[in-house]
């Protein structure tokens, strides 16, 4: 067992599609999604210990049911590890924001602490415990564009979308979102909210064939009743739309919203143009590049990255 600490950046993701398709049996939803992943990031550091901790620099996140935690304990009950780690979150990526930084991280302890503890354990058993913790975590695993299906857990990679700027923005909510938003929204769809699953086909098709994104297919079924529950989303939008958006999507459940720019100069000077123009709004404003490539979203990360 190493007795250097490891350093991961779990990214945040944006859902560029995510259809609801309908309620299971089981009381879930189908879904259809095309996630890509991108560069904002936290930064999780680990090192060895005779028992598990987690500092954080969000302290209200630190608690025995911090997804962190649970997916640390997780894989040490399993592997029979005696030991423990330190933890140390540093959160950059907005909390309950609709982006998955919970999910991401989860996925990094896992990686972080397979690597600590010297387990050697194959993507494939860590995969596993993913699925376990929740339907996202399992993407943070793999590369940074894919299909989901089923709850979100049924995943196929897709070839690299072509380079894009992404400007994120989280409103500037007056309480903070509910500990159920993502059940108050669910419980808010009505029929007309259900879509079929064909734009996240005809855009997966679409990033496989090397076309540029539609924004057209760039659909999301929580769009109306997240507006709806949270009014600041659409004074986000409002101000997005004056600063020069020429569109905006809502990033998963919300309440951050999204627009993307090609990866080139003049979309630099594009989106570099919106986020001083959004400045005085009083919005959170966050500038990240789209991931690609087939390496592992949290792979090692040294401090000269961060």
């Amino acid at each position: 067992m190493s007795d250097e600490p490891v350093i991961l950046g779990p990214p945040a993701k944006l859902n560029l599609t995510l259809e609801v398709l309908g309620r299971r049996p089981d009381g879930y939803h189908d879904l259809a999604s095309v996630f890509q992943a991108i560069d904002l990031r936290d930064v999780l550091r680990l090192w060895p210990a005779a028992s598990l901790s987690l500092e954080c620099s969000t302290p209200d996140l630190v608690g025995e049911g911090n997804l962190v935690l649970r997916a640390a304990r997780l894989l040490q009950a399993e592997a029979g590890v005696a030991t423990g780690a330190r933890l140390h979150l540093a959160k950059r990526i907005p909390v309950a924001a609709g982006l998955g930084g919970g999910s991401s991280d989860a996925a990094a302890v896992l990686v972080g602490l397979n690597r600590l503890w010297g387990l050697e354990w194959p993507a494939e058993s860590l995969v596993e415990l993913a699925a376990r913790l929740g339907s996202d975590v399992p993407f943070f695993l793999g590369p940074p564009t894919a299909l989901a299906a089923g709850r979100g857990e049924q995943l196929s990679p897709l070839p690299a979308l072509a380079p894009h700027i992404a400007l994120v923005v989280r409103p500037a909510l007056r309480q903070p979102p509910p500990r159920d938003k993502t059940r108050r929204l669910y419980a808010a769809l009505r029929p007309e909210d259900y879509r079929d699953g064909a734009a996240s086909r005809q855009l997966a098709e679409a990033i496989g064939a090397g076309r540029p994104l539609d924004p057209a297919l760039l659909v999301n079924s929580f769009e109306r009743v997240a507006r709806g529950l949270c009014p600041e989303v659409a004074e986000a939008a409002a101000a997005m739309l004056v600063a020069g958006a020429w569109w905006i999507r809502l990033a998963g459940s919300g309440p951050c919203l999204y627009t993307l720019f090609r990866q080139d100069g003049a979309g630099a000077q594009q989106a570099a143009a919106e986020a001083e123009g959004l400045r005085a709004s009083g919005v959170e404003i966050h500038v990240a590049a789209t991931l690609a490539g087939d390496a592992a979203l949290n792979a090692h990360i040294g401090p000269d990255s961060i």
